[in-house]
């Protein structure tokens, strides 16, 4: 079979329905959700490459690029999170070079796509089993970060510090905006997570939003929902400071992953809180009593800007969570 690849064009779009129905266990691609994220969403929507049949023009893979804003420094930089990597059953040959594979020439096509319009970076939290495949190109800078958890239930709630308060939010404003301006320098590298953003994030799923106050003033923000594996998933950590605020914000959805075990029903439980956490947030997370889970969250970064350094985007210098 010949393949070629491009970047998707709207003629595409019946083509790829029929490859989400063939090819995927994921349902039928509506046009709503296509709608979703390559009209509605910020940023342009997103970008997405296909693997087209030569001599038929049939589309056997798909690739999308999904939009988002990375701080490096302070500067905000336009960056895509690669998902939905699809090829078709009759494409799925391996042969004996992985990087002439179908995902993997969706992904370079999509690379000089957007080196080519200046974009800042790719990144991603792959699969575990895909890092092996990540580390055969030099050009990808590869981490991980780990997973902890909190067992429950709990005996007892969890303290906030003292004149520490957590409620859920019920608008994204401009108090998240504000904490995002601070919350973006206890990292070197950060996905945009201002009140647009997490607006954006939390959108297409049942995430719960709590908001940590002390002295009457926004201090953390986090986000968690159920996800898979009988855990309560701790997302989007937003803050400022990594002492009593951050505490504070952990200890807040850990209670609520309590509140949602005990209430859950025989058929779904939930039995830990879990979260990704990086080593800044090591010292909160320990002192709460959570403990390293048997899980790491890969992190590969592609720079595609020149003015942007391997060193600058080094795993170490992120913040990232589960749901990036």
């Amino acid at each position: 079979m010949r393949l070629t690849y491009r970047m998707f064009e709207d003629d595409d779009f019946p083509g790829l329905q029929r490859l989400w129905e063939d090819a995927t266990g994921w349902g039928g691609l509506s046009a709503e959700v296509w709608r979703r994220y390559s009209e509605d969403a910020p940023l342009g929507g997103m970008a997405c490459a296909v693997a087209v049949e030569r001599d038929s023009g049939k589309i056997v893979g798909q690739f999308a690029f999904i939009p988002s804003l990375v701080s490096v420094d302070g500067q905000v930089v336009r960056a895509f999170r690669p998902a939905a990597p699809i090829v078709g059953r009759e494409a799925r040959w391996a042969g004996l070079n992985p990087i002439r594979h179908p995902i993997a020439m969706m992904y370079a096509t999509a690379v000089r796509a957007l080196r080519d319009r200046g974009d800042g970076l790719i990144y991603m939290l792959p699969d575990p089993r895909w890092l092996r495949f990540f580390r055969m190109f030099p050009r990808l800078v590869c981490g991980s970060f780990p997973l902890w958890r909190m067992p429950l239930p709990l005996a007892a709630p969890l303290p906030l510090p003292a004149g520490y308060t957590a409620a859920p939010l019920s608008e994204l404003d401009g108090r998240i905006d504000a904490l995002w301006e601070a919350a973006a320098r206890v990292h070197g590298c950060s996905v945009v997570r201002n009140a647009e953003a997490l607006a954006w994030k939390t959108g297409d799923a049942a995430y719960d939003v709590l908001g940590v106050e002390h002295g009457g003033e926004l201090v953390a923000v986090v986000t968690s929902r159920h996800k898979g594996d009988r855990q309560w998933l701790v997302c989007d950590v937003l803050f400022a400071d990594a002492g009593e605020p951050l505490r504070a914000a952990l200890a807040a959805a850990c209670n609520l992953a309590d509140e949602r075990a005990r209430a859950a029903p025989p058929e779904r439980p939930i039995a830990k809180a879990a979260a990704l956490v990086t080593p800044a947030m090591e010292p909160a997370a320990r002192a709460l009593g959570m403990e390293r889970d048997r899980y790491d969250f890969p992190l590969v970064i592609d720079v595609l800007a020149p003015s942007l350094s391997r060193e600058q985007v080094a795993p170490a210098r992120w913040y990232v969570s589960a749901n990036d």
